[in-house]
């Protein structure tokens, strides 16, 4: 809530802090000031909810750190550079789910109803879990994000839109009225023309975003298959490389800060007094200015955040988890201790706020079968031994479903999170099911990685088919008629066929029938170099010599010449590798079965055994006016036709293979943890098992459930929403606070 960054305004005070060396404490982005906060308003709101809460100052801080730090994670690319790699590709591979919990793309009152409720009902649960494993920093982070949600409430919704809603939280109103209300949030992650009407975006000035720093870091995070390829930030920055204007001044009369671009169309968010001057425009009302809406959305959020509290300090007595509770409202870290709060969204083995994003996102609002009714938290651990691990799909199937494990799979491979290898700890929430399973089943799908291997072989095939096959038409058009096209053709070695050849050498040829043009061969010798192993599979490396030129037939008529002056072009393919080309002639003077020496040897190539492959393609050409430079020209042009053609299977190769042949996996713990947020709350440990067995490629492992450990809380999602005590003001401000309750009763 009230984040004037709202996602990408984080990156700018990032790339400023980059850019110019000044070190921003990145807590978060949701303050007047673009750098310095003044104040930050998540942590302000939260702070005074605690405090008024009876929390100690030194939790009050952590739990306002974790209300911040869920943008930092998710947006903010100077806390992702202070962290490292680790950190950056566990922020975007965790985006999804973070990206649940701003109260946005909600479109009616039952889908903001809805969400409301697995906000609430996934926080009690989360602290439940959390005391089960005396884990007080998680538990701060499931409270602290908890807040930072219901605080966007009131400044991504229409809610306060209404008069005679100003006054009132989103608790103290009953349900039957708010259902009879049209309410709703602006769209963000949405389409805008989907929803009733836009968030707004900002992003970082292009000025910002040109400073030499940056360029080592935005390449990285706007490439294709990074989550931010297409996203506001990088959209500017692009811009901002080709010299394209972006933004303007101001937005419908209202200044934009100097280092801030404001991305149309113009929204809703009331995230500080600036924007809120945009946003009661777009919102339509008329009877308050955009500050005086700003200030009310502000009061509600912390009415409701110390609400909040209360409800679940009482929830949590009443469940026999009031010394736990106790232990969260007053435990605290110093900077020493910081780590145990990074590590609830940096260790995969934590994201304790994943009990309140499970899910589809939006939720529907509509009960339906399945709708949310049981989740699955399953820890996985392998084994730590050496070539443990694995690279294949590893999925889980449970109630007729099947859900693969794996943190954002389709990522750019510099960012990708590589699950499963030896000694990983990781948690994965899967559903929703439709009921507690009996069992669940982990099978290695390591028979796709092969599949997938296959396919790559076939591509790589194909598209140097489709370069010899066109070759006349492709180099024809570069030349013209200054030089004439005999014949094109290739010569394939497979995986079997690179097995049979040994240290002594094989001979080739490659037939080049060009008909009247002439008949030609070339003749060569393919030899195994050396061969091994490493962690990836065993190899060989191919050394392949191109000996003689032979005419079979000369030309049938060559512009009035009794020979031919062939050359002819060469380029070696391997698979995986490169594109090696080499020109050969021409040659003066070849008549009928002469032989002319052409001796050359490519660099020795590296194969892995049982999947790669080599090409050898070759272009003949008669030679007539064209000149030294189009011959070279011919062959650039050959070659890097083919290198085009044939790039995706070559550099995709071996990160395919590695799935494939790094495919048995050693399981060494399984943890399953279900949870329901429907009706009444459920929640138990249903599995906990050593394992220590393989789990080989194509193959499964089965593991029957618990259910009988899964408790009923007997908690509705309902009953959080109700108030527990009166409330009395602060004097001097308008907030009310409930006094803490008797611990004792």
């Amino acid at each position: 809530m009230f984040e004037s960054c709202r996602r990408l305004l984080a990156a700018a005070s990032a790339v400023f802090a980059l850019s110019f060396g000044v070190l921003v404490d990145a807590q978060a982005f949701s303050g007047e000031d673009f750098l310095l906060g003044n104040p930050w308003y998540h942590q302000l709101l939260t702070e005074r909810a605690a405090l008024d809460c009876g929390f100690s100052p030194a939790a009050a801080d952590a739990l306002k750190w974790h209300a911040d730090y869920i943008d930092s994670y998710a947006y903010n690319p100077l806390w992702w550079a202070k962290g490292g790699l680790s950190r950056l590709k566990v922020s975007l591979a965790t985006y999804d789910e973070l990206a649940k919990l701003h109260f946005d793309d909600l479109f009616s009152t039952l889908q903001v109803e809805a969400n409301w409720k697995r906000i609430l009902a996934g926080t009690l649960l989360g602290l439940l879990w959390a005391k089960e494993q005396d884990d007080v920093s998680a538990a701060q982070n499931i409270v602290g994000v908890s807040l930072h949600a219901i605080q966007d409430f009131y400044s991504h919704s229409n809610w306060v839109d209404a008069p005679e809603r100003r006054s009132r939280t989103w608790f103290e109103v009953p349900p039957e009225e708010r259902r009879r209300m049209s309410l709703w949030t602006g769209s963000y992650e949405k389409p805008a023309s989907v929803g009733v009407k836009p968030h707004g975006k900002i992003s970082p000035a292009a000025t910002l975003l040109q400073q030499p720093v940056v360029s080592d870091i935005m390449p990285v995070l706007c490439a294709p298959l990074s989550p931010l390829s297409s996203s506001h930030l990088c959209e500017t920055w692009r811009s901002a490389r080709e010299g394209r204007a972006v933004g303007s001044p101001s937005v419908r009369g209202v200044p934009i800060p100097s280092n801030v671009i404001y991305m149309e169309p113009p929204g809703i968010a009331l995230d500080s007094r600036w924007m809120a001057n945009i946003a009661v425009q777009v919102r339509g009302v008329t009877d308050v200015t955009g500050e005086q809406l700003f200030e009310t959305a502000l009061k509600l959020a912390e009415r409701t955040s110390v609400q909040w509290l209360q409800i679940l300090e009482a929830q949590m007595n009443a469940l026999g988890a009031g010394e736990f509770w106790q232990k969260v409202k007053t435990t605290g870290y110093d900077e020493d201790e910081r780590t145990k709060q990074y590590e609830q969204y940096e260790h995969y083995n934590k994201l304790p706020y994943t009990f309140l994003s499970a899910g589809h996102y939006p939720p529907s609002g509509f009960r339906a079968v399945g709708d949310d009714q049981f989740f699955l938290r399953v820890r996985l651990r392998t084994s730590s031994e050496r070539l443990s691990g694995t690279d294949a799909d590893i999925y889980l199937e449970a109630g007729g479903q099947k859900f693969l494990l794996d943190y954002a799979p389709r990522t750019n491979p510099i960012l990708a999170v590589n699950d499963f290898e030896a000694g990983d700890d990781m948690v994965y929430t899967v559903g929703p099911l439709a009921s507690l399973p009996e069992s669940i089943t982990l099978r290695n799908d390591a028979a796709t990685g092969w599949e997938a291997v296959e396919a790559l072989g076939r591509a790589f095939i194909d598209g140097v088919e489709s370069v010899v096959s066109g070759a006349r038409n492709l180099l024809l058009s570069l030349i013209g008629g200054h030089a004439d096209h005999v014949a094109s053709n290739k010569k394939l070695w497979t995986a079997g066929e690179l097995e049979q050849i040994g240290t002594g050498g094989t001979e080739f040829s490659v037939y080049l029938n060009g008909g009247g043009e002439g008949k030609y061969t070339v003749y060569g010798t393919i030899r195994k170099v050396r061969e091994g192993s490493d962690a990836s599979g065993g190899w060989a490396e191919y050394s392949v010599r191109l000996d003689r030129l032979y005419c079979n037939a000369e030309s049938d008529w060559d512009r009035g010449s009794d020979s031919d002056e062939p050359f002819v072009l060469a380029l070696l393919v391997s698979l995986p590798g490169s594109v090696q080309k080499y020109r050969a002639g021409p040659y003066s003077d070849v008549d009928d079965k002469e032989t002319r020496h052409i001796g050359h040897v490519f660099q020795t190539v590296r194969i892995p055994k049982g999947s790669g492959m080599l090409s050898l393609a070759l272009s003949q050409w008669e030679s007539d006016d064209e000149s030294a430079s189009d011959r070279d020209a011919l062959l650039n042009k050959f070659a890097g036709e083919t290198d085009s053609r044939t790039a995706v299977p070559r550099r995709g190769f071996l990160e395919t293979l590695g799935g494939a042949i790094a495919a048995d996996w050693r399981l060494a713990h399984i943890e399953v943890y279900a949870f329901s947020r429907v009706d009444s709350l459920r929640s138990g440990k249903v599995l906990d098992a050593r394992v220590n067995q393989w789990v080989k490629a194509d193959r499964s492992i089965t593991f029957r459930l618990n259910r009988a450990a899964v408790r009923d809380w007997r908690v509705k999602p309902a009953d959080l929403e109700k108030l527990p005590l009166p409330v009395r003001l602060v004097p001097g401000r308008d907030v009310p606070v409930v006094s803490p309750p008797d611990l004792g009763r």
